[in-house]
């Protein structure tokens, strides 16, 4: 089974997720999605790599151009280049994968998480903060079932479906809402569990936090890789 986490600016974060995974689920697989053109994740033994500063597998630059009436937002369109980032996994990790965002740490084992009988393990935000959110599937640690969803024609990440890019009719603003819409409408079963009793985020908006506020979170909770 794979851990999947979608890199951004900080290869230190993001290591101290890998060792923090390395204690807690060794028999995991681990593969780094690595959006950062500034900052890329260090080769690391036992860590496969997918490549994607600069554009390679996702063209952040080519997508964001489609959208001429889109809104602005901060911290470069993180939310729509994460969406199309978890989509492109759909198609390099066709077993399916646990899903993490960097910017967390673990405090217990995830792969009892990876049900192949659900569509998708994880936790749903119900009340969203903002008037523009909608329901989701929240994208901190979600088991993704590829193999289930592609029978059913669903994928991550839909135009349309994201509202900054396109943001006509309902919103779904941000990463995990259309995935959720889907499997409800396909009645596709999936497991709600609450993942804060198996990791700590770091929070939203990690991009305008200062790198030293970031290094200071991780060595406050070094019993989480240590």
């Amino acid at each position: 089974m794979t851990a999947a986490i979608i890199h951004y600016n900080t290869p230190e974060m993001t290591g101290a997720l890998v060792r923090s995974l390395r204690k807690w689920s060794p028999k995991l697989d681990i593969v780094i999605f690595d959006n950062s053109d500034e900052r890329p994740f260090p080769k690391t033994d036992g860590v496969r790599i997918i490549d994607n500063t600069i554009g390679q597998e996702v063209n952040f630059a080519d997508m964001l151009r489609r959208y001429p009436n889109k809104l602005p937002t901060a911290c470069n369109w993180g939310s729509e280049k994460h969406i199309a980032s978890v989509d492109r996994l759909f198609d390099l990790l066709p077993d399916g994968f646990l899903l993490l965002d960097s910017d967390i740490l673990l405090k217990r084992d995830i792969s009892e998480l990876a049900d192949p009988s659900q569509a998708w393990v994880g936790m749903i935000q119900r009340k969203p903060e903002y008037w523009f959110q909608a329901v989701r599937l929240l994208p901190f640690l979600l088991w993704v079932n590829v193999p289930m969803l592609r029978v059913r024609g669903i994928r991550f990440f839909h135009e349309g479906m994201v509202y900054k890019m396109s943001y006509t009719g309902v919103p779904f603003y941000d990463t995990g809402g259309s995935l959720l819409v889907d499997c409800r409408a396909a009645r596709l079963s999936g497991r709600e569990v609450n993942i804060n009793d198996y990791m700590i985020h770091f929070g939203g908006g990690s991009c305008g936090r200062t790198l030293e506020f970031q290094l200071a979170w991780v060595r406050a909770h070094r019993h989480c890789y240590e």
